[in-house]
């Protein structure tokens, strides 16, 4: 029998399993008589924080989580050999953020075709940690009455207030190998672009500004939710965190949920798996599925909610015998309204860019900066790799009359050692969508790309590399490699297959909209303002997939400000003893 050891957290004490050696460990079953007022699927950027808000209101809490544990501070396991005697993880270290392309191994999700980070903080284990504060039309262009900028204030203020974001990570407060940004925001200054210092400051400001690059880092090492919202909602009694665990499904009776099934995941850090049902309070209790834009679309159509065509490929696979009959399914359009910040990278060089190798400083760190790092929390291992700015922004108006936001983030990599490679997100304002479906063997794949379906999209997207190269073209010395100069931008453009492959930015939404038109009589959507499931009564969506519509920026901090306001919009539901009129 392993002993459990204990991790201090915020004054209290979270028991953790050491990573299992020799046999895998058992799995441990689910005790009958345990009952928990919301069960949150789903431990990133949507499920942490509304954990932690609900235990926070007194209820008792259960969030399950599907991968291993991540940082360190959680009992996180993964790591190169510099950081085997220390408490650090690949995942709180900065500068090896981008080892989630080179070994993806253990950390991403294995039944899903694109990127997808399955361990505990989701998403904002593995990202770069960009912390954008979002600009009034993110909330007023695409979400509904509820959901606008003014309603989600007091959200965005609580939520910037624990975690303000940096845009100087290492503890010295300098900034390391800035030679890429002063070369192109400098250039960008002289172009007539507005320097914002610091962009949160000015989150209204996104039409040709640019600034630092801002993150959600803390203290030198990863910071956000895990090491914010887990670690109050750690400390109190009501609270339960259980990882390696797999939801497979809502059990439900019509459109009440009375609990969920799990199965082991595996047995990576954070300790062994749960297998078994896991009833809910009787009568009062509420799941909340925080999955992220593919996982909580599979768990719901694993429920028998979602498209007809969907939920008969459920019924057709290993689910089943189980499955719930088809006179309860829910049909409502889970999987639709796909979307995904277009991606097109151009590539520059200039003598004065300096490439900074953290790829090599996986397995061999320069040593002075990785003493610089463990000792201090300083130096180029407590940036972002690599090297990410400068951020720059541009609002484009379609010839359609809608005017679509573009964010460019620059990174020093790409064919020479004095490149850059700037990548330009198209966002807020686009009309492109796609589709996510499920295969026979319960993978979740991108049936129809939403890269730029929409002609108005596309020329915006062109039109942006248009402005781009007219503001950079007097500057001495700087060589275009991508495009060529003598190839158009609208013949680069064409040239970049519109698919995942080519256009992925990882930054997936929408496969659960929120809106008020009923998907289940015509409409479009899948939750009502409160985030509730059309057609039950306890069963919640709280994550990026309830975003109608893409944003300006990287999208962790909107999704956390999401949860905030979700959750107090649910807080404030009477509880279902009572009646209840329709939010909707």
């Amino acid at each position: 029998m392993q002993v459990p050891y204990k991790l201090a957290v915020a004054g209290a004490a979270l028991a953790l399993w050491p990573h299992p050696t020799g046999a895998q460990a058992q799995c441990a079953e689910v005790p009958s008589t345990e009952t928990y007022d919301y069960i949150v699927v789903g431990s990133g950027a949507g499920g942490i924080p509304m954990a932690d808000r609900l235990s926070e209101a007194g209820h008792k809490v259960l969030l399950i989580e599907k991968g291993p544990a991540s940082t360190g501070r959680w009992g996180g396991t993964m790591k190169p050999d510099w950081l085997k005697d220390t408490l650090l993880t690949r995942f709180d270290v900065p500068g090896l953020c981008n080892q989630i392309w080179a070994d993806p191994t253990g950390a991403v999700c294995t039944d899903v075709d694109q990127m997808a980070g399955c361990m505990l903080g989701g998403g904002t284990a593995v990202n770069a940690g960009l912390w954008w504060k979002p600009h009034p039309a993110d909330w007023d262009v695409n979400f509904p009455e509820g959901w606008r900028s003014t309603n989600v204030a007091a959200a965005t203020e609580r939520v910037f207030s624990r975690i303000p974001g940096t845009i100087a990570p290492s503890m010295d407060g300098r900034r390391y190998l800035s030679q890429g940004f002063d070369m192109l925001g400098g250039s960008l200054r002289a172009a007539g672009w507005e320097y914002l210092d610091p962009p949160n400051a000015h989150p209204d400001k996104k039409n040709r500004t640019f600034g630092h690059s801002t993150f959600m880092y803390a203290g030198g090492e990863r910071g956000g939710p895990l090491a914010t919202y887990l670690v109050s909602a750690a400390g109190r009694r009501g609270f339960t965190l259980w990882m390696n665990t797999t939801v497979r499904r809502v059990i439900r009776e019509g459109g009440h949920a009375t609990g969920v099934e799990v199965q082991c995941s595996s047995s990576s850090g954070g300790g062994a798996g749960h297998t078994g049902v896991v009833p809910l309070t009787p009568k009062t209790g509420r799941v909340i599925i925080s999955a992220g834009a593919f996982g909580s679309a599979k768990l719901l159509f694993r429920s028998g909610i979602g498209p007809t065509d969907q939920l008969n490929i459920v019924k057709n696979s290993t689910d089943g015998p189980t499955m719930i009959s088809s006179d309860q399914w829910i049909n409502l359009p889970v999987g639709y309204n796909l979307n995904d910040h277009v991606g097109t990278d151009v590539e520059i060089a200039h003598p004065d860019v300096v490439f900074y190798d953290y790829y090599g400083a996986w397995n061999k760190p320069i040593a002075t900066h990785a003493e610089s790092y463990l000792a201090n929390r300083t130096g180029p291992l407590a940036q972002a790799a690599p090297n990410i700015g400068p951020i720059f922004w541009e609002i484009i108006k379609g010839s359609d009359g809608v005017s679509r936001h573009l964010q460019w983030q620059a990174r020093v990599e790409g064919k020479l050692n004095t490149s850059m490679t700037v990548t330009q997100y198209l966002g807020t304002g686009s009309l492109s969508r796609g589709r996510m479906t499920i295969t026979r063997q319960l993978n979740t794949i991108v049936s129809t790309p939403p890269y730029l379906r929409d002609k108005y999209d596309r020329e915006v997207v062109i039109q942006g590399i248009v402005n781009l190269r007219e503001s950079l073209k007097d500057v001495a010395n700087l060589t275009w490699i991508t495009p060529l100069p003598n190839v158009t931008a609208e013949a680069f453009v064409d040239s970049i297959p519109a698919t995942p492959a080519r256009r992925c930015s990882n930054h997936w939404i929408g496969t659960a909209k929120i809106g008020t038109d009923d998907g289940r009589t015509g409409g479009t959507s899948v939750v009502d303002l409160d985030a509730k499931v059309y057609g039950t009564d306890n069963i919640f969506v709280v994550d990026a997939s309830i975003f109608p519509g893409h944003i300006t920026g990287n999208p962790s901090a909107m999704i956390v400000i999401a949860a905030e306001h979700a959750a107090t919009r649910i807080l404030g539901l009477k509880p279902l003893s009572e009646p209840e009129a329709s939010s909707s």
